[in-house]
């Protein structure tokens, strides 16, 4: 059984961020309302959906267990269970070949209805993101690569 889980840091700066965000929204309505009370009301708005991002959404665990199933926790409670040969896994959504080198979501495709959804994992580390993926099968790390002949002129 493996248990992949957020990285301290990465939410420690994700909070400093969101300070920075109610500090500026806090001088921003200030300025443009001269109302303390606006300001003060804005600011709290979001510092209550930055922590609710953070310590709430993106605040996930994932188990993979020796019987193939992916349990997604929260606050150990498990609020997604996956059978993973039931799905098709990867990086990349299936609209799209590219993805952004900060991106860190799991795609999976129902294998019953092909119906898409994702996991966004970006608050674990680059190495057990990589992990997962091959654990589920969406990456493989022995695949021979492609040799493309070319002709010279």
């Amino acid at each position: 059984m493996k248990e992949y889980k957020p990285k301290f840091t990465t939410m420690m700066f994700e909070t400093v961020l969101g300070l920075c965000a109610t500090w500026f929204i806090y001088n921003l309505v200030g300025k443009f309302t001269h109302s303390f009370l606006f300001a003060v009301i804005g600011a709290i708005v979001v510092f209550v959906l930055f922590f609710y991002k953070i310590f709430y959404v993106d605040f996930i665990s994932i188990t993979l267990t020796e019987d193939r199933k992916m349990l997604v926790k929260r606050f150990n409670k498990v609020i997604k269970s996956f059978e993973i040969d039931n799905y098709y896994w990867s990086e990349y959504s299936k609209y799209s070949k590219t993805k952004n080198a900060e991106d860190q979501d799991i795609y999976y495709v129902s294998k019953e209805n092909g119906k898409e959804d994702s996991i966004d994992l970006s608050n674990f580390k680059g190495e057990d993101y990589e992990q997962l993926l091959m654990d589920l099968g969406a990456k493989v790390d022995n695949d021979p690569a492609i040799k493309v002949a070319t002709i010279k002129k």
